[in-house]
Order: C-alpha cells, then sequence, then structure tokens
C-alpha cells in the first residue's frame, strides 16, 4: 500500500489516520467514507467457518439495508451493524477469527512460507538495497560529477559566473553522496528501493488488487469496521483502527485511549496480511511499506509496556504475517473469488457478501 512508501500500511487516508494504508482513498457513491503446519502452530490453528446459510443476493440486500446507510456514520454504527446481521445469521465470517498473539521465531515463518530467504527482508522488516546498488549509485554520482566538471571547462566563464557555480556545485555531489551515506544511510537506500519498486514489472494493478483483497478479507473476520474502498484508479481498502473509531479521530488536546491487547492483535494481523496475500503468487512482498510503518506506530501507541520492547514488536509482527498467512490458506478459495470480485470492480457489498458466501 498499505504503494511502496513506508506510509502501512495500517500503509494516512484523506480525513483520518488508517491503521494500514498509505494514500488517500476515492469515496464512490454506496461504499465507505475514506478510508502440514509448522511446529507450534497447533494452539493458534483457526477453526474455519462455513458459509452463510443466506444466498449471495439474501446477504446482498441484507447489507444494502442495515450496512450501507451506516458507511458515513463511523465505526460504531458500522460495527453494530454487522454484528446484528450475525445475531441474525445472515454474516458468519464476520469477526470470526481467534486470535492470541504469541512470539513467532523466523524458523516457524519460513517452515509456514517454505522458504529459506532471509524473512525480515522478504517482508520488508529491513532494507532489501545491495551493495552492489549503492556501488552503482556512486559510479553514477561521479560520473555526472566528471560530465559537469569536464563540460564547465570546455565552455569556461568568469569566477563567480553561471558556468563557474554549476562546475562548482556538480563537483560537489559524490561528496554529498558520501555525507548523507555516512549520517542516514536509510535515505539512499529508501530512495534506490522505491526507484526500483517504480519500475519492477511485477508493481501492476493485480498486485496491488492481491494485496488489498488480503487486507479485506483478514480484516473483515477480525471485525475491524470497514472504513473506505475503492478500486480505481488504484485498489484500497481502508479500516478503522477500532470499535469506536481511528486513535487520531477527535480533538487534538483530548487524552486518546492507547489501543488494548486485543486491538493491537486485530491491527497487525490485518496490516500484515497484505504482505502474505502477496506471497501467495509471488517471491517477494513489496507493497506493504506503509502497512509496516503504521502498525510500528500502532505499537508506540498501545498501552502494553511489552510493546516498548524492540523484541516483542518483532514478535508481533511476525505473529500477525504467521496469523494472516493461515487465514488466507484456510479460506483460498474465498480469498481467490474476492480478487476475482475486485478485479472487476465489485462494490464494497459484493465484496463481503462474496466472503460470506463463497
Amino acid at each position: 500500500k498499505m504503494y511502496r512508501s513506508i506510509a502501512l500500511l495500517l500503509c494516512c487516508a484523506a480525513g483520518s489516520v488508517s491503521a494500514f494504508s498509505a494514500a488517500p482513498i476515492l469515496r464512490p457513491t454506496a461504499t465507505p467514507r475514506a478510508v502440514a503446519r509448522p511446529l507450534g502452530a497447533l494452539q493458534m490453528q483457526q477453526k474455519t467457518i462455513a458459509a452463510s446459510s443466506k444466498s449471495f443476493s439474501e446477504i446482498m440486500g441484507a447489507l444494502s439495508s442495515k450496512v450501507a446507510p451506516k458507511w458515513d456514520a463511523g465505526a460504531n454504527p458500522i460495527y453494530d451493524a454487522m454484528e446484528e446481521l450475525k445475531q441474525e445469521g445472515v454474516l458468519t465470517r464476520w469477526n470470526s477469527a481467534t486470535l492470541k498473539s504469541r512470539a513467532i521465531t523466523q524458523g516457524e515463518l519460513q517452515r509456514q512460507l517454505k522458504t529459506q530467504k532471509n524473512l525480515d527482508e522478504l517482508l520488508g522488516l529491513i532494507g532489501e538495497v545491495q551493495d552492489a546498488d549503492l556501488k552503482q549509485l556512486t559510479v553514477i554520482a561521479f560520473a555526472i560529477s566528471a560530465v559537469i566538471g569536464v563540460g564547465g571547462s570546455i565552455v569556461g566563464g568568469e569566477t563567480g559566473g553561471t558556468v563557474y557555480w554549476i562546475t562548482y556545485l556538480g563537483a560537489g555531489i559524490p561528496l554529498a553522496l558520501i555525507a548523507v551515506g555516512s549520517s542516514a544511510p536509510g535515505l539512499i537506500g529508501a530512495a534506490v528501493a522505491g526507484i526500483k519498486w517504480k519500475v519492477d514489472p511485477t508493481n501492476n494493478k493485480e498486485r496491488r488488487i492481491r494485496h488489498e483483497a488480503a487486507h479485506m478479507m483478514c480484516g473483515y473476520m477480525c471485525g475491524l469496521p470497514l472504513a473506505g474502498y475503492a478500486t480505481e484508479p488504484s485498489p484500497q481498502c481502508e479500516f478503522y483502527d477500532r470499535r469506536d473509531g481511528n486513535y487520531d479521530e477527535g480533538k487534538v488536546y483530548e487524552k486518546k485511549r492507547a489501543f488494548n491487547d486485543d486491538e493491537v492483535e486485530r491491527i497487525a494481523v490485518t496490516a500484515m496480511s497484505g504482505l502474505m496475500g502477496e506471497l501467495t503468487k509471488y517471491d517477494k512482498a513489496d507493497g506493504g511499506g506503509g502497512d509496516l510503518e503504521s502498525l510500528q506506530d500502532v505499537f508506540f501507541k498501545a498501552d502494553s509496556e511489552n510493546l516498548r520492547k524492540p523484541q516483542a514488536r518483532e514478535d508481533m509482527t511476525r505473529w500477525g504475517a504467521y496469523t494472516s498467512k493461515n487465514l488466507i490458506d484456510d479460506y483460498k478459495p474465498v480469498y481467490e473469488k474476492l480478487i476475482a470480485a475486485m478485479e472487476r470492480g465489485a462494490s464494497v457489498e459484493e465484496c463481503i457478501a462474496t466472503i460470506e458466501s463463497a
């Protein structure tokens, strides 16, 4: 996204700060407003919930009459309307995920994903820029500086003139690169990674839909109220942070209620689901920079003292990835049908009905 900005997306939409969205989203009519298992997995295994006994059209009718009018009313009314339909037996998969966080090792994630790759890099927890990229950037900087220097010498000009200053500043390009690389190497790494992602042929709409469909399905099953949805010009799915609305809503001077453990777990699973959705087809997850950044922000706004520790935050991030991948695997037919629905521009009600009836 939640696209490659380390915005988190969870990743920040117009008018509100979402837990996992990086870009503003459109607010089209009749949609919510913007915005073998590995060892140890048994205790986290989800009980797969059967599809609703209601037909697709019946679910659509119920959503249109009871939920659609609440899209602009805020998180609580949406949540209550969804719960009412669940009590009536119309919705069965809404807010159905059983969550219990625990520390997840890289080995467990590697076994789950059937890979020996460095998972921190695979999930975007550390940078992906290689030494070769940095060397190439340095060579380019020196080449540009040399061209400017030689060109300035050929053209000539008075000391203090335009050509003089262009030549002088051109000679400083490599020095500036070295200075930034020494004091803030992450800035250069982020710039190089961003450029590589822009020209990556896999950075296409199908990949973004796969990412956002995972957000939608997992967030829905975790019981987070939908805050925004769009398919054009770019796929986007956005949730409220929690049942009573986004953390940053309300007056600036008012004290905000910290996220409790249950809310952090729901957000962690939903935030990491987009990355895991990408990994169902691609070798590496590249679209969740914003998701990751915003998830870390949620950790710092939580009331858990344990999440003040870097290791605890890494554990929760990996657990969110692990659990969301379990959900995606357990409901793979549902996930694939949701992707197809989003590809054809389905409405938010149609997407929910797809999750419930597939």
